[in-house]
């Protein structure tokens, strides 16, 4: 088996995106609260384009229900948490990928934590987490995420 080699597994993006640019993508943390439908699908495209850190949350588990909308429900991952599953797809395309995980999802207690650090917050919470995704979405004001 080969050893992985960042520049060889993403040299692809080079041309629609700049060396320098890769760079900075492989450098940057990207927050995404919910592993369903929408995070799961935008965590493996950006792992795809190189990133490299990522914080997730989610407190649920992989059910069958899932299988029409969710990358990762599979009859393999049926009850595994949703973040350990995506962890496991991260490690799979980039070995060397930085996961923060928070399995019981983004709280009003750990949002700074769940912020630690970040460069991007991408929304992927259940459109009713109204209230959490407000004290997020500060939070992000404040850090400039």
């Amino acid at each position: 088996m080969n050893p992985f080699n960042y520049n060889e597994a993403f040299s692809r993006n080079l041309g629609w995106i700049t060396s320098e640019e890769q760079s900075t993508l492989r450098s940057k943390r990207i927050a995404i609260a919910g592993m369903g439908g929408v995070g799961f699908d935008h965590m493996v495209r950006m792992a795809r384009l190189g990133v490299a850190n990522f914080t997730l949350s989610d407190l649920d588990v992989f059910e069958q229900v899932n299988f029409n909308r969710q990358y990762g429900a599979t009859m393999s991952t049926v009850g595994q948490p949703k973040v350990d599953v995506a962890e496991s797809v991260l490690r799979s395309i980039n070995p060397e990928v930085d996961v923060r995980s928070l399995k019981d999802g983004v709280t009003e207690d750990n949002h700074d934590e769940f912020m630690a650090d970040v460069d991007i917050n991408n929304d992927s919470l259940d459109f009713f987490a109204l209230d959490i995704r407000r004290a997020v979405f500060e939070r992000c004001r404040e850090l400039d995420a």
